[in-house]
């Protein structure tokens, strides 16, 4: 039995998206190109091909069958493709095999990750929706994962009001196709102000969310995962102020139908309280709330009163750099990372873990390829995170230039991680642009 996942990837080779419908998918600028990896979660190989469709549902592009070996993953970099048109497209990615996925897109001075979708489903929530939000805007882009038509709908919702203010539906989305909801020039949306969305099909949908800057912050560039349904406990392995010049905000939103009380308890031992109205959501920015300093953080957000909630979290820097992840609501032993690089293309990746178990454990990341054995972290106390940085791992010393391969990390205890991606060595370090990209690690 195959496997589907669902991928919303964004392609322009040459050709600038300008017309209406597609002016900002998935941002001002451009021409955006993409690229995506697969990784196969199992222990035997697996057989993996995809197909690229248009917004009319037409498959424009079927790849042949590629075989995928355990733990290693398979990489197309779209532009390669010459066959394909430039142009907008959904992708659907079928493997004989349990795998797991991660797109990357960018432009010449922005780009963002967000991963694969397994799991489609008919409603979907979104805690960061921006309309002029302090010069951010946020679009909606929502894939029918299903070979017949559905209607897929938006409503947006204000802090405190159940009632959505700007609701559309869109007919008749073809079968693997997407749809685009933009949310920048809405008269329902005041400046400033930021909202929540729901987002529904008639059928399965896989959507994701991208937010962009303008004036001052046009290259900022985040896109992140929506979530199915809340918990009472979420996890976030990185939370800065000032960490190597990176700080975050913590996005936290109440899908319950109470008041929720909530405690963010950081791994310093600080934590802050806040109560979140039914349906709002409260952010809280983690330079206001701990000491600065290069020290990785991480948090657990709990919802004292039993109310469901969600968590999204934002990294950024004075160079513009800026990427999203969404909280996690639970932990495993072993967590899978399609993407890791050591200057590829100057790009470096680094791998953030956090211990949510009950006991203290190490953690150790195995490469794919180009790795001399495994890393392992010191013992690390419950709650507390480690930072596997692939530019100075000792057992990629001799990795290959342009390094890129998948990860897999292991623990003795349930750990979440998230992987970053940045240009952070000169002389792009100090340029600005937003070179920063950030995914969920992925359980088996």
């Amino acid at each position: 039995m195959k496997k589907l996942i669902t991928l919303i990837i964004v392609l322009a080779l040459s050709l600038a998206l300008t017309s209406a419908a597609l002016a900002d998918v998935p941002a001002p600028g451009g021409p955006f190109n993409s690229a995506f990896r697969v990784q196969n979660l199992e222990t035997t190989a697996a057989k993996c091909s995809y197909v690229f469709y248009d917004s009319t549902g037409t498959a424009r592009y079927t790849s042949g069958t590629a075989n995928v070996n355990p733990g290693d993953s398979l990489y197309v970099y779209v532009p390669d493709l010459t066959t394909v048109d430039p142009g907008s497209y959904s992708a659907v990615v079928s493997c004989d095999r349990k795998v797991a996925a991660v797109a990357n897109f960018s432009d010449a001075d922005s780009g963002a990750s967000h991963s694969g979708i397994s799991d489609p489903g008919t409603t979907w929530y979104a805690p960061g929706i921006y309309d002029n939000y302090y010069n951010f805007y946020s679009d909606i882009v929502a894939q029918n994962a299903g070979a017949n038509p559905v209607d897929i709908t938006v409503e947006i919702f204000e802090p405190g009001n159940a009632t959505p203010v700007y609701s559309n539906t869109q007919t008749g989305v073809p079968g693997f196709a997407s749809a685009t909801f933009e949310q920048e020039g809405l008269a329902e949306l005041a400046n400033n102000q930021f909202y929540s969305a729901k987002i529904t099909g008639t059928g399965n949908i896989a959507p994701i969310v991208n937010i962009y800057g303008r004036a001052g912050f046009d290259n900022q560039l985040y896109s992140y995962n929506p979530f199915k349904s809340g918990s009472t406990t979420a996890y976030a392995p990185v939370i800065m102020n000032n960490f190597y010049g990176y700080f975050t905000a913590l996005v936290i939103q109440n899908m319950g139908s109470a008041t929720a009380n909530v405690t963010v308890s950081y791994t310093n031992g600080d934590t802050s309280n806040v109560n979140i109205a039914p349906g709002a959501a409260s952010t809280l920015l983690t330079m206001n709330e701990l000491p600065a300093g290069n020290i990785l953080y991480g948090a657990t957000i709990e919802s004292t009163n039993a109310q469901p909630i969600v968590v999204l979290v934002n990294e950024s820097n004075l160079y513009n750099r800026a990427a999203s992840y969404s909280g996690f609501s639970a932990g495993s032993t072993e967590v899978r990372a399609p993407i890791v690089m050591k200057r590829y293309y100057a790009y470096n990746s680094s791998v953030t873990c956090q211990n949510v178990g009950t006991a203290a454990t190490t953690m150790t990341i195995n490469y794919a390829s180009g790795a001399s054995g495994p890393t392992t972290s010191p013992n690390i106390p419950i709650g507390g995170t480690h930072l596997f940085y692939q530019l100075t791992d000792p057992n990629l010393s001799a990795a290959p230039p342009n390094y890129i391969s998948s990860a897999t990390i292991t623990a003795g205890q349930p750990i979440v991680c998230v992987v970053n991606q940045d240009r952070n060595e000169a002389p792009q370090v100090t340029q600005v642009m937003d070179l920063l990209a950030a995914y969920n690690g992925i359980a088996p």
